[in-house]
């Protein structure tokens, strides 16, 4: 009887035991792949990051460019209207003011202007060739901050016509200057209003 008893207890720890051993590589195996899993996630989430990292670094390089071209340059442009000075021998004389509002000298400024009965077309200017007519002064550099005047003559007799209503006048002028990143320009066409006897800006560009 006590026999009998002892076998089937070593038996029964030898199953426990069998059990036991058979369950241990599965639980192993099972961990393993859970920390594959995250190792994968882990990678996947750092190639995200840095691919968001060097995208945020190409926009600021982007904005950094686009803040250098338009705040270090100059901007030449006028800083106010057409002003009546004088009456000289047969002609009427008018200034305009123009100033660098930029951070940045502009050197050899060039104004060319010209005067027509009908509205110039700027294609002229922009294609390097000069208007019909047309006059050029070079006015040299303009420091920033700094202001110059450009002056306009405009004959009585034709002045006379405008105010009359027989005909029109219009005033071209266009500004171009040369800096460290290139060449630029402003231009305007403006029309002398027979009402209000005042110049009235029809069209203006940057180049």
């Amino acid at each position: 009887m006590m026999v009998t008893t002892r076998s089937q207890e070593v038996t029964n720890e030898n199953q426990a035991e069998e059990g036991h051993s058979s369950g241990s590589p599965i639980t192993l195996t099972v961990i393993n792949e859970y920390f594959e899993i995250l190792a994968v996630l882990l990678e996947i989430g750092i190639v995200i990051l840095l691919w968001k990292t060097v995208k945020d670094f190409a926009e600021l390089a982007k904005v950094s460019k686009l803040q250098t071209e338009v705040r270090f340059r100059p901007w030449v442009g006028p800083s106010g209207g057409f002003e009546f000075l004088r009456d000289d021998s047969d002609k009427k004389q008018y200034s305009i003011a123009m100033k660098n509002f930029g951070e940045v000298p502009a050197s050899n400024v060039i104004v060319t202007s010209t005067l027509s009965n009908t509205k110039p077309d700027k294609s002229s200017v922009l294609d390097g060739s000069k208007p019909h007519g047309a006059s050029e002064f070079h006015i040299g550099p303009l420091l920033p901050g700094m202001e110059k005047r450009y002056w306009v003559f405009i004959e009585n007799e034709r002045y006379r016509k405008t105010m009359e209503g027989t005909s029109n006048l219009f005033v071209f002028i266009y500004f171009s200057y040369v800096y460290s990143g290139g060449k630029s320009g402003y231009g305007m066409i403006s029309q002398l209003d027979s009402k209000t006897n005042n110049f009235v800006h029809r069209e203006m560009w940057i180049d």
